[in-house]
């Protein structure tokens, strides 16, 4: 049976493998050698591409090392709508008051802050307090990457908690707390007490939601 043949590829396929190869390159770099040594030169090698061709998808290294943070916040969002499936009914109650569904989803939450995503983003983080142009363009890619955390999450927590009016805010906790979790691990690699945290959080999530939807209501009535 003959071979069949490959259509050619298009200018556009041709221009996202080139993307995509500088994206994986830069997340590779940064978590082998860290953000110093990540140059664009360094990037532009290991993607084995031409200088102009890294200049035409990212004109400066700031705009190259955040678009790789949102490379891989895409990618796992990926993972986590697949994983939607697989979750739990939302009706089920666990041992710790919460949804057996809710409990799975803020898992999955934790696992977004123990791998590569986490990595590539605290060395973004360190390098931005003293770098003018990655810090604005860092400040902006992680504003919108929140408000694609909260709507991912209301679509993996089921409706009676995406309908809470305390969501938001207790979301915007629970992200803090597990970049203060995720920092720890780095350092300390204390991985049973974090685990013992986590599972706490778990049990605490929804006094969090109704301590945020408190606080929410009564800074209604404040403006009123």
């Amino acid at each position: 049976m003959p071979e069949a043949v490959r259509a050619p590829r298009t200018q556009q396929q041709r221009r996202d493998e080139t993307r995509r190869a500088l994206l994986d390159a830069a997340v590779e770099s940064l978590i082998e050698v860290g953000f110093a040594r990540t140059t664009t030169l360094e990037v532009q090698r290991r993607a084995e591409v031409s200088r102009g061709a890294l200049l035409h998808h990212f004109p400066s290294k700031a705009e190259l090392l955040v678009a790789a943070v949102d490379h891989l916040a895409e990618m796992r969002a990926k993972e986590l709508k697949a994983f939607s499936a697989q979750l739990p009914a939302d009706n089920i109650k666990s041992a710790a008051g919460a949804t057996a569904r809710t409990e799975a989803v803020l898992e999955l939450l934790w696992q977004c802050f123990s791998g590569t995503f986490f990595q590539v983003a605290m060395e973004l983080r360190t390098a931005a307090r003293t770098d003018p142009e990655l810090r604005p363009v860092l400040v902006g890619a992680e504003r919108a990457l929140r408000e694609r955390i909260l709507m991912q999450a209301k679509m993996l927590f089921g409706r009676d908690v995406a309908e809470h009016p305390g969501l938001e805010r207790a979301l915007d906790f629970t992200l803090q707390f597990m970049i203060g979790a995720a920092m720890t691990a780095v350092l300390h690699k204390e991985d049973a007490r974090l685990r013992d945290l986590i599972d706490d959080f778990k049990t605490l999530f929804p006094t969090v939601l109704t301590n945020a939807t408190t606080k929410r209501r009564a800074a209604k009535k404040d403006i009123r």
